[in-house]
């Protein structure tokens, strides 16, 4: 009897253990954001001179709400990262267009848009899944295109 219940008794607490790190670990990624990051250039051809695949439906339904004076919207470059909470991500997605991303905790972002080395902007703004965070990216026709997968 003595050995059974030292057997149940280890398998309780290997159990409880296990639980416990896993519910750690769910914590711990609780607060991590996985993003994408798209640079957008916009123009009213018709089809991109480059190459460039045109931006999903949704991406450009959202466009076109805003008072930009492009008909079409091309993907020059797309990034997908992860950010820790608290953490900072620094993403370049040109030679002239790099993005610093820094996790605030609650779904809350700071976007900053560097151009040419210069910081040419930063927005704080909630971004849970299925938001859309959209800048200016420092050239005339650029933009971009910040999303919560």
């Amino acid at each position: 009897m003595k050995k059974i219940l030292s057997s149940t008794t280890k398998f309780i607490c290997a159990a409880a253990i296990v639980l416990s790190f896993a519910c750690l670990t769910a914590r711990a990624a609780e607060g991590d954001l996985k993003l994408e990051a798209q640079l957008v250039l916009g123009t009213n051809d018709e089809k991109s001179k480059d190459g460039f695949k045109p931006v999903t439906k949704d991406i450009e339904k959202k466009l076109k709400r805003l008072p930009l004076k492009w008909n079409h919207y091309y993907i020059e470059t797309g990034k997908k990262f992860n950010i820790a909470a608290d953490g900072t991500k620094k993403v370049t997605l040109s030679k002239s267009c790099q993005i610093s991303v820094k996790n605030l905790g609650g779904s809350k972002v700071e976007l900053t848009l560097v151009s040419q080395d210069k910081t040419v902007g930063r927005i704080t703004q909630s971004l849970r899944k299925g938001q859309t965070l959209i800048a200016g990216a420092g050239a005339d026709n650029s933009i971009v295109v910040l999303y919560q997968q």
